[in-house]
């Protein structure tokens, strides 16, 4: 729960979380999750700003709108412990541009973030929403919903949040690069390159 407070203070300051929209959630072991009350602002949350609540619950009381989305995630995907849903400004531009930002425009991004995705605008909160992001991509780690917003997905909240750091960040230097004529991206061998030099350094 501390992480998620650390999160959502970190992404509030960012302007990924203006007013009251936005929702996090982490698991607490294979079928409860700790997910945000709905309709909370997220600058300065606290213990009671949340719900720990199961994922046999359809629709839980008090819980984030978002609820199904979460719990469809956790259901699919064992790899999941961390779900930070966002309005990041740079991502969500291209959300509803609908485009997807190329993870291979910067070393770090290409690394690190894995697949972006794009999920077809669906309403919020609705079992569609659920449907149709896990259907776009069953091992994503950033959805970018279209006319909505962003997902991101970890092992941990510092995972998922560092993942959505970059990826906002790779969303606003490319609509920079984009002023100047365009980003080049990395071409395979250079990706190749980069992968050898990074799997010799976590080896070490």
């Amino acid at each position: 729960m501390h992480e998620l407070i650390h999160a959502a203070a970190v992404l509030h300051r960012a302007r990924c979380l203006p007013a009251t929209d936005g929702n996090l959630s982490a698991r607490l072991d294979q079928r409860r999750v700790v997910i945000t009350k709905a309709g909370i602002e997220k600058r300065e949350l606290v213990e009671n700003s949340f719900v720990v609540t199961s994922l046999d619950e359809p629709i839980p009381e008090h819980v984030s709108s978002e609820w199904p989305m979460h719990r469809a995630i956790y259901l699919a995907r064992s790899d999941v412990g961390c779900i930070l849903h966002v309005h990041a400004p740079f991502l969500s531009s291209f959300a509803i541009a609908g485009h997807i930002p190329d993870v291979n425009l910067l070393t770090e991004t290409q690394l690190l973030i894995g697949q972006i995705t794009l999920v077809p605008f669906a309403v919020p909160g609705s079992n569609a929403l659920a449907e149709s992001l896990l259907a776009q991509s069953p091992t994503a780690n950033v959805y970018l919903l279209a006319n909505h917003g962003v997902v991101a997905v970890g092992q941990t909240a510092a995972i998922a949040l560092h993942r959505l750091e970059r990826a906002e960040f790779l969303a606003e230097i490319s609509i920079h690069a984009a002023a100047i004529g365009g980003g080049i991206p990395l071409n395979a061998a250079q990706i190749s390159e980069l992968e050898t030099a990074y799997s010799k350094r976590s080896s070490c």
